[in-house]
C-alpha cells in the first residue's frame, strides 16, 4: 500500500467513526427522555444504571469524536472507539436474538421499534475495526498528537514502521 494510501486511510479511520459518533452522541445529549427509554428498552440494566448510561454515554461518544477530529490521544481514543463499538453490537445482538421490538436508539428515539435490524449491527464492525487499527498505529496526518511527539525519533519509528508495511509486499531484494 503507497504511504499516500496508508495516510488517507488513518485519516478516514479517524474522521469516519468520529461523524458517527458525534451524530449518535449529539442526537441523544439534547433529549434525555429519549435516551432513557433508548437504553431501557433494550432490558439489561437496572432503573439507576439506565439513568446512568442514557446521561453519560451521549457525552462520552461526542469527547471521543472530538478526540478522534483534533487528533488527540488517538491510541486511547482508538481504544474507546472500538470498545464503544463491541458494546453497542453486543447490545444491539442480544436485542437481536432476544427477539425484542425495540428501535436501536443509535442516533436518538428509541423505546418500541420494529425491532434491531442486521445493518444496525452490520454498521458498527468497521467502528470497531478503524478504533482497533488507530489504537495500534495511532500517528497519522493532521492531528494535534503530532506536535507532542516527545523526539524526532517518534517521527522516524512511524516512518519507519510505514515504509517497511510499504515493502512488504515488494519482492525480495527490493530496498
Amino acid at each position: 500500500m503507497s504511504r499516500t494510501a496508508l495516510l488517507a486511510l488513518r485519516l478516514v479511520g479517524r474522521l469516519g467513526p468520529a461523524a458517527l459518533l458525534l451524530w449518535a452522541g449529539l442526537s441523544k445529549a439534547f433529549d434525555r427522555q429519549e435516551s432513557i427509554l433508548a437504553v431501557d428498552a433494550y432490558d439489561l440494566l437496572p432503573e439507576a444504571g439506565v439513568r446512568l448510561v442514557a446521561a453519560v454515554l451521549p457525552w462520552v461518544e461526542i469527547a471521543v469524536a472530538f478526540l478522534l477530529v483534533a487528533g488527540l490521544f488517538v491510541r486511547f481514543a482508538g481504544v474507546t472507539t472500538a470498545a464503544l463499538g463491541v458494546m453497542f453490537i453486543a447490545a444491539m445482538g442480544q436485542a437481536k436474538a432476544r427477539g425484542l421490538e425495540i428501535d436501536c436508539g443509535c442516533f436518538g428515539g428509541g423505546g418500541p421499534g420494529q425491532g434491531v435490524s442486521w445493518w444496525d449491527i452490520v454498521r458498527d464492525i468497521p467502528i470497531v475495526l478503524f478504533g482497533v487499527y488507530l489504537a495500534v498505529r495511532p500517528r497519522g496526518p493532521w492531528q494535534l498528537d503530532n506536535l507532542f511527539a516527545t523526539t524526532e525519533a517518534d517521527h522516524e519509528q512511524d516512518d519507519g514502521a510505514d515504509r517497511q508495511a510499504e515493502q512488504a509486499g515488494a519482492p525480495a531484494g527490493r530496498g
